[in-house]
């Protein structure tokens, strides 16, 4: 009976490990359950037909066949997902069911009664999570979809599950009766290192235990982070949207100039320019911080700001205001939201998306590589944007007379390296204009 419960804890403890500390995906919810009736009902015939140990493997290949069919991608490696399991299960389940009769020093009957009301207990808990976890499982699996696992998390817990499987090999705690009293356990290296055993156990439990904990709490915290970053993001570009309507443009302005922004960085990133700046961090900042590089013109009056015509001299000063009225609104939310790489990026695009590669832009006439590559990009994703757009002083022009002039600006008002970026990615630009 006890062999019969230790397979089934083995096997629940293995899925458990596998959905909740690798953070591995399930199936779709009805072959999920599926899965797991096929999985127990094969695993109890191998249990009936080659004993205990040979269901513990069969519990082990079926939660890294599980791993493999609930991936999109790489599933294979999931079968070597199984490696780490043993060591872990062992880690977590030797330590309470033998260590406890060392230290009390329980007779084989009470250790054997010990153990079956652990497995009682266990086997409770696991049908109060079934009937009552319902909800909890329920937000665990929403937020799940959002939460993976660092490279150095999966690599920690791959060390522990090895480290644990060896000391598993080299340490067989088995309990034998001397005098009518549980004794330590035989292994390689004799009774004498019994206690030894028995500290070593518990401590490989606390130390697996607490750092699964430190990893899920970890993980749990960059998730929430993550969201919060993503929540700070999504205000601040609905209120860019805002200020974009009030001169009578669009949401599309702001979605195609970060996607211009995104197609141009992409190409500089293939074809190695400025490969040491453009990092994939770097690269994502620019296209969420694209939005914002006009968020300064909430400041600008709208007589100046939806003038149909040209703009006088002293009304073209008043324009150009709008980067550093944006530079000065994004310090500020960083200095409210705290340090954020995006807002960085966002606020040299904001400052400086008007200055010029020959020094004769504005608001602070710098050039060549003084203006940030941000700003580089950016600037060619607005004109472009602007002169394909009709705004309320002008129609929107041929896409060919755009290219033109786009080309015929680079080495003055554009970063050459960016322009010629930008005319090999053309027909992912093309794709964007719809």
């Amino acid at each position: 009976m006890l062999e019969i419960l230790e397979t089934t804890a083995i096997t629940v403890c293995g899925f458990l490990i596998k959905k909740y500390v690798f953070l591995e995906p399930d199936m779709e919810a009805k072959k999920q359950r599926n899965f797991y009736i096929v999985s127990f009902l094969l695993i109890g015939m191998v249990f009936l037909a080659l004993g205990k140990d040979a269901a513990s493997f069969a519990a082990l290949v079926m939660i890294g066949l599980n791993i493999c069919l609930g991936r999109e991608k790489h599933k294979l490696r999931g079968l070597g997902m199984m490696i780490p399991f043993p060591g872990i299960i062992n880690g977590l389940m030797v330590p309470v069911l033998l260590v406890p009769p060392y230290f009390f020093a329980l007779s084989a009957r009470g250790t054997r009664i010990y153990q079956f009301i652990l497995y009682t207990a266990l086997a409770i808990l696991l049908v109060l999570f079934c009937v009552k976890g319902k909800s909890w499982r329920s937000w665990f699996g929403e937020n799940m979809q959002h939460r993976r696992l660092r490279k150095s998390e999966k690599y920690l817990l791959w060390v522990i599950g090895i480290l644990m499987l060896l000391f598993s090999n080299h340490t067989t705690m088995q309990i034998t009766v001397d005098s009518g009293n549980v004794r330590a356990a035989d292994s390689i290296y004799g009774r004498g290192l019994a206690p030894f055993i028995g500290i070593t156990s518990v401590s490989a439990f606390v130390m697996t235990i607490t750092i699964i904990v430190l990893i899920v709490q970890g993980n749990k915290r960059s998730f929430y982070h993550e969201r919060i970053s993503n929540m700070q993001s999504g205000m601040i570009t609905f209120m860019a949207e805002v200020v974009e309507n009030r001169d009578d443009n669009t949401g599309e302005h702001i979605r195609r100039t970060a996607e211009y922004v995104a197609c141009i960085a992409k190409e500089l990133k293939k074809q190695g320019t400025y490969g040491d700046i453009l990092t994939e961090r770097y690269m994502d900042d620019m296209v969420v911080a694209a939005p914002l590089h006009d968020i300064g013109k909430i400041h600008i009056p709208d007589a100046v700001l939806n003038k149909p015509g040209k703009l006088t001299e002293e009304e073209f000063e008043i324009m150009k205001t709008h980067t550093t009225a944006g530079e000065e609104l994004l310090l500020q939310a960083k200095k409210e939201l705290g340090e954020s790489a995006y807002l960085n990026t966002a606020v040299e695009m904001a400052a400086y998306h008007h200055e010029w590669w020959n020094g004769k832009g504005y608001p602070y006439g710098i050039s060549g590589a003084e203006i940030p590559l941000c700003a580089r990009i950016m600037a060619v994703a607005d004109v472009f944007d602007a002169l394909t757009s009709k705004r309320c002083y002008k129609d929107a022009m041929p896409l060919e007379k755009a290219y033109a002039i786009i080309r015929e600006e680079s080495g003055t008002h554009f970063d050459p390296a960016v322009v010629e970026a930008f005319m090999a990615a053309l027909v992912q630009v093309q794709t964007v204009i719809g």
